[in-house]
């Protein structure tokens, strides 16, 4: 196995979820084999990548690859770790999580590492893979090489991150993607008594992150909050259903605290 032939490493993909339908293609040639706890998902994934495999996690052992990369949910990964076991061989193991360390795959070897994609997967949703960052960690710096030669076969864009920051980057994750999602659920519960749809917004939004992007989001700010405009804020509250007063009134207050504006004494 060498980082300098990166077309002779074969590689081993376990899970067939929402990263793995999405990573398994971007492996391109060097995938041999895609395997699971449910065999059926696994080996019609593999089917799609011209990899034809029965699915079962015996494959493991029976092809050896050089690299098997476990790409399934956090909470999963120790325990399915525990059920592959030592293989008989010492393979390179990575997972793809930003939560949890790479220590948890030491079972089945000891050298191991992570291949962190930072994006959001949906098995559905089309992704242009080439263009997601990823980040790297590794037990040993000959893996580390090697994982970070598989990462840039997929994405020219890769960094390392140890477990540390890539819990900052999960949790900036969590607040650029599930949050936005829940707020934009939050906008289509207050527009549907007007009889609009989500699309209306569809524009403010593409040129807020644009702005965002562009000048900085402290200086993008706009709105009554950042303006300091007490009286629209307790009308827009009082307007709001009741299970969203509480997200409303937290975040006009953080952006009253980033922008250092008090509310009057009497309020």
């Amino acid at each position: 196995m060498s980082t300098e032939n990166p077309e002779h490493l074969t590689i081993a993909l376990v899970g067939a979820g929402n990263v793995a339908t999405h990573l398994a293609p971007a492996l391109g040639k060097n995938l041999v084999a895609v395997a699971g706890r449910t065999p059926e998902k696994a080996r019609a994934l593999g089917e799609r990548c011209g990899v034809t495999t029965s699915g079962e996690l015996s494959e493991l052992r029976r092809l050896r690859p050089d690299v098997i990369i476990i790409s399934v949910s956090d909470k999963g990964i120790a325990d399915l770790a525990a059920t592959i076991g030592n293989l008989g061989y010492e393979p390179l193991v990575l997972h793809t999580s930003g939560t949890v360390g790479m220590e948890a795959l030491e079972p089945i070897s000891r050298r191991t590492g992570v291949l962190y994609p930072l994006q959001t997967f949906s098995a559905q949703a089309e992704l242009d893979i080439s263009k997601v960052p990823f980040f790297t960690e590794a037990s040993r710096e000959s893996d580390l090489e090697i994982t970070d030669t598989i990462a840039r076969s997929i994405s020219p864009v890769v960094n390392h991150a140890d477990a540390e920051r890539r819990r900052v980057l999960h949790i900036a994750g969590v607040f650029t993607s599930n949050f936005t999602n829940v707020l934009l659920e939050s906008v289509e519960t207050v527009l549907e008594p007007a009889g609009y749809s989500l699309d209306v917004v569809r524009p403010l939004l593409e040129v807020t992150v644009a702005k965002a992007f562009a000048m900085g989001p402290h200086d993008a700010q706009t709105g009554p909050a950042r303006r300091g405009d007490f009286a629209v804020l307790d009308r827009q509250l009082a307007a709001l259903p009741e299970h969203l007063k509480d997200s409303y009134t937290a975040l006009s207050n953080l952006i009253l605290h980033n922008h250092k504006i008090s509310k009057p004494e009497n309020e």
